[in-house]
């Protein structure tokens, strides 16, 4: 227990500190009027955790197949856990809320955990790894959103596939099936993970099995439409206020409102939606962009596939194959809600544990850029959110302009990725074909 105390003392710290804050953002119990309500500076998130309460709510009626439709059938079970326990103990009005918020605490303390216990080399100088400081920060640099939000489920699980895709492959491969199922984006990173030749069979078969197994339950209690309900909802969204390609109609709207010719809407998919004079464009260039970057995450997942693997640069190429894989969906997709960097924040905690010397510091530096684009995500959302929605002569122009910022260094963020990405597989041979002198010495000049 002394050892213990000294190695990991700190690090359980700062998790209990940082978390706490979280709790105190969401709120804490307040009389009012003779009885106890809660009251938080953030309180506001749980929209969406009262809206899967309504929708359980009407489950019995409404039956699978009508129930949260723009989720898989899996995460509406994973849902349900929560609303079932409280069930069993009679309780309800808040509890739903405080039983989800207590199943993302205990999920990101296993993944905290887990972090620890793949700590590579010796024990942190300060007593906390690279990896473990970034995801100590990233709960509360987003805020309560962060526990408010399915993301954090499908994202931990991401992270823990990067964590293991070299050292256990078929447990990497279950965790990225699980997270399909939950969310369907995390098929993205399947491909990186069976890069591999030397694991490819035992990655395809566990994510073939994982998936069918997880189909099959989806085909049972929703039926086949069902399973292309997710999809669908996607596909006929609008323009999303805080999207990247939203930006300069939403700068526009900032400074001049509605005499930009701009209006903002809350629309049948739960969100705001910009429409006006640019929004057609924009929607066409989101289009063009999102096809040019499936070709070029095409074009990587095939090089990986020729050329991994390559002894210690594996890892490397697959933590920054999946980032910028991720990141493309991102800022070429026509929607991005403030959750959506909890798709790239535990990835990156999980490389920083894979990687040494200048390889991590590269990541590192990376990582931190990402913690600044998460505070201003959460600058944006909930802190000053109403600004964006109703037109204000000062708050307005300002919540537009961190929103472009915001865009702007996730852009960046993406673009190295993407170069880091392409600079490591090219510098890889080909299966069967030896080095070039060129080539080895590019692959000495990246090395850690």
């Amino acid at each position: 227990m002394i050892t213990f105390s000294r190695r990991y003392l700190l690090v359980t710290l700062a998790w209990l500190v940082t978390r706490g804050w979280l709790v105190v953002l969401y709120g804490f119990p307040v009389a009012a009027e003779g009885w106890f309500d809660w009251w938080g500076a953030e309180w506001g998130v749980v929209g969406d955790v009262n809206y899967y309460r309504e929708s359980l709510d009407a489950l019995a009626t409404d039956g699978t197949a009508q129930t949260l439709v723009e989720y898989p059938v899996p995460a509406l079970l994973l849902l349900w856990v929560p609303y079932a326990a409280i069930g069993l103990f009679g309780l309800g009005g808040d509890a739903y809320i405080v039983a989800v918020l207590a199943m993302a605490a205990l999920t990101d303390l296993l993944f905290m955990v887990l972090l620890v216990l793949n700590r590579r080399g010796t024990h942190p100088r300060f007593g906390v790894s690279a990896a473990e400081a970034l995801w100590l920060a990233a709960i509360p640099a987003l805020g309560a959103t962060a526990y408010a939000r399915f993301d954090l489920f499908p994202g931990i699980m991401v992270g823990l596939a990067v964590l293991y895709a070299v050292r256990r492959p078929g447990v990497a491969a279950a965790f990225a099936a699980f997270a399909t199922g939950a969310k369907y984006w995390p098929i993205l990173v399947i491909p990186a993970l069976a890069a591999d030749r030397t694991t490819r069979r035992r990655v395809i078969l566990t994510v073939a099995g994982t998936g069918l197994a997880l189909a099959g339950v989806s085909l049972v209690l929703g039926g086949w439409d069902r399973l292309w309900t997710p999809l669908n909802y996607q596909g006929e969204r609008g323009l999303q206020i805080e999207s990247v390609f939203a930006t300069p109609a939403m700068v526009a709207w900032g400074h001049d409102g509605p005499a930009s010719g701009h209006a903002i809407d809350y629309t049948e998919w739960k969100a705001y939606d910009i429409s006006g004079p640019m929004v057609e464009p924009l929607l066409l260039a989101a289009t063009v962009a999102s096809v040019v970057a499936g070709a070029l995450v095409i074009v990587w997942w095939v090089l990986a596939w020729r050329r991994l693997p390559n002894g210690e640069r594996t890892e490397e190429t697959i933590v920054w194959l999946v980032l910028a894989t991720v990141a493309a969906f991102l800022v070429t997709n026509k929607v991005l809600s403030p959750q959506y960097m909890l798709w790239l924040l535990p990835a990156a905690s999980a490389g920083l544990v894979l990687l040494r010397g200048r390889a991590r510091r590269r990541l590192g530096v990376w990582s931190v850029v990402l913690i600044a684009v998460t505070l201003l995500t959460h600058e944006i959302f909930p802190r000053m959110y109403g600004y964006m929605l109703t037109f204000d002569d000062i708050g307005s122009p300002w919540i537009t302009e961190v929103l472009a910022w915001r865009n702007g260094l996730l852009v960046l963020l993406f673009l190295y990725a993407a170069w880091r990405t392409t600079r490591l597989l090219a510098a890889l041979p080909e299966r069967g074909r030896p080095a070039t002198e060129g080539q080895e010495r590019q692959t000495l000049a990246t090395s850690p």
